[in-house]
């Protein structure tokens, strides 16, 4: 049994008041009415039960502030070092305009109290966190410079990518690691990130529409693939837009230190549809090298590779198959799967990948350990949006089970294939 996700906020709360002097600034209520600290009181961990028993109103980082907070030239200063130390990041400042200056809209962007407090959470707690949001803040920015957007709007940019996981600080640890295997119950707790990131701008009440929305919608997808809200093309605003390929650019970058950018060229090809191409077209910068081209870690064997096409080919010809003569209706669950699975289909093929003959894919490979590296990571980013589409299927249509009808029976078939073939038994929906 894991803490929920107001218990391990708390937790983390008081692990930070442990480390810089934190003051209420205004009295803590439970959501009863009944006071729990007064207004001017400095925690300490003795703290921790008498807050974990209940819920909290209004929410902890309205009630507190924190000495030695994060401010703007801290967040100028840490933009210098990655753009220092960043590769891909130097390369992106030195294509922008000689008048152009990525650091400003990080200079002036206004930060209210509970913005410095989770700020500083991140910081003291979960450092990878800030470095990620001001990661995401300075490509937000670039595309913005890209595109001829006004000074305010490169402001409102800085401050969502900022600010747009602020939400995950609420939640366990464990739920963020990639390789953590996590119920439905838990994945719905992850997918509500963004509405804790847009309570708290909200509440805040010093920020733009513009920067709240961004925030918001940071997780959909351009072919309604993402969430929390399914949105697709227009319906996610500009600046959702940006970020989304900013923070999927930072994350890949973070997490892949050896060949990060080599993963990002792969990551953004083959998600076109999904981050939409005419954002696209200035990230290459981002991976591409003039001089040395794309590194590429070496070293995958070819058993590997065929494993993996094997199962983006199985994926694909169960489903064509189940689907043979049913008609699909519009938003329903296959419907959903239909489009994801028939776009990233065209994705492969366009990418080169051919799942139908593994041996003729890596033909001529054999030592070729650049080629052989990157059909690798082609294969897994195919795999991985296999399982997004399981995980979001259980997530849009939780009871695709009771579906009776034809459709619903294919739907059923392929997730209980899929999710036996390609996930953890503890991913597994159970019957």
């Amino acid at each position: 049994m894991h803490e929920n996700f107001e218990t391990s906020y708390t937790r983390s709360v008081i692990e930070l008041s442990d480390i810089l002097p934190v003051i209420t600034s205004q009295a803590i209520f439970s959501r009863t009415g009944l006071k729990l600290v007064n207004n001017g009181v400095r925690l300490n961990p003795t703290f921790f039960e008498r807050l974990a028993q209940h819920s909290i109103m209004p929410p902890l980082e309205e009630c507190l502030v924190v000495e030695n907070g994060v401010s703007n030239d801290e967040l100028v200063a840490r933009a210098q070092l990655l753009m220092q130390s960043e590769p891909p990041l130097a390369r992106m400042v030195k294509l922008l305009p000689a008048d152009a200056d990525l650091l400003q809209p990080l200079r002036v962007v206004a930060l209210s109290e509970p913005v410095v407090f989770m700020l500083t959470l991140a910081r003291e707690r979960r450092p990878h966190a800030l470095t990620h949001s001001i990661m995401a803040a300075l490509i937000s920015i670039y595309l913005g410079i890209r595109l001829g957007m006004s000074q305010q709007r490169l402001v409102d940019l800085a401050c969502a990518g900022l600010c747009h996981d602020l939400g995950e600080l609420c939640l366990d640890q464990r739920l963020l690691d990639f390789k953590a295997h996590l119920t439905t119950q838990e994945r719905q707790q992850l997918y509500g990130h963004p509405d804790i990131s847009r309570r708290i701008l909200q509440n805040s009440r010093i920020y733009s529409m513009e920067t709240i929305n961004a925030v918001m919608q940071h997780h959909e997808r351009m072919d309604g693939s993402g969430y929390p809200h399914g949105l697709s093309g227009n319906e996610i605003t500009r600046a959702a837009q940006i970020l989304m390929i900013a923070e999927v650019a930072g994350s890949v970058l973070e997490q892949s230190a050896c060949d990060g950018e080599a993963r990002l060229e792969i990551t953004l090809k083959l998600n076109a549809q999904r981050f939409g191409a005419n954002l696209l077209g200035f990230m290459s910068v981002m991976y591409e090298d003039e001089k040395n081209g794309v590194v590429v870690s070496p070293h995958v064997r070819v058993e590997h590779i065929h494993n993996q096409l094997n199962h983006i080919r199985l994926a694909f010809n169960f489903w064509q198959r189940l689907l043979d003569n049913t008609p699909v209706q519009p938003r329903t669950a296959a419907s959903y799967m239909q489009q994801h699975l028939t776009s990233l289909m065209v994705a492969t093929l366009d990418a080169g990948i051919n799942t139908s003959d593994k041996n003729l894919a890596t033909a001529g490979m054999e030592q070729d350990e650049k080629g052989l590296a990157e059909l690798d990571q082609l294969s897994k980013e195919a795999l991985w949006q296999i399982k997004e589409t399981i995980f979001e299927v259980q997530r849009r249509w939780p009871n695709y089970r009771s579906d009776v009808t034809s459709q619903g029976a294919v739907v059923k078939s392929w997730m209980d294939y899929m999710q036996e073939l390609l996930l953890d038994v503890l991913e597994r929906t159970p019957n």
